[in-house]
């Protein structure tokens, strides 16, 4: 379940307030979650932040994320680094945060050759 679709179950209303506030109407209440997330695509962080706002979950990531301010050093790194840990998977997925897509692409097509080789193979043994 994505962090958007978690808020729009639990809040449905404040969902809707979100997407009004900023100038969106919604069309489906059955798709709120998809709304924040198409929402999240065309405004970006603003938009993130006030979905976050309503996190019915929101007091207990910041208790246990508080403490990352304090270990900034105030070279700019720091907090690039922390920001994009905010942002990662927000939509939901499983993928390891080592997992690039160059490697997933290449696992996949290792797949593919693999399993094409054993077809070839049970096939040419049939014959024989």
């Amino acid at each position: 379940m994505s962090v958007y679709q978690y808020v729009a179950d639990n809040d449905p209303k404040g969902a809707e307030l979100i997407i009004n506030s900023f100038g969106y109407e919604v069309t489906d209440r059955r798709s709120l979650g998809q709304s924040l997330s198409e929402l999240v695509s065309q405004v970006g962080e603003p938009a993130l932040r006030k979905i976050m706002e309503y996190h019915p979950d929101k007091e207990i990531i910041l208790e246990l994320n508080g403490d990352d301010k304090k270990s900034e050093c105030g070279c700019g790194n720091c907090k690039k680094t922390r920001t994009q840990e905010h942002y990662m998977n927000a939509s939901g997925n499983e993928t390891p945060k080592e997992a690039k897509p160059d490697t997933l692409a290449h696992q996949t097509n290792v797949i593919l050759v693999v399993a094409t080789l054993f077809i070839v193979t049970a096939l040419i043994y049939k014959n024989n």
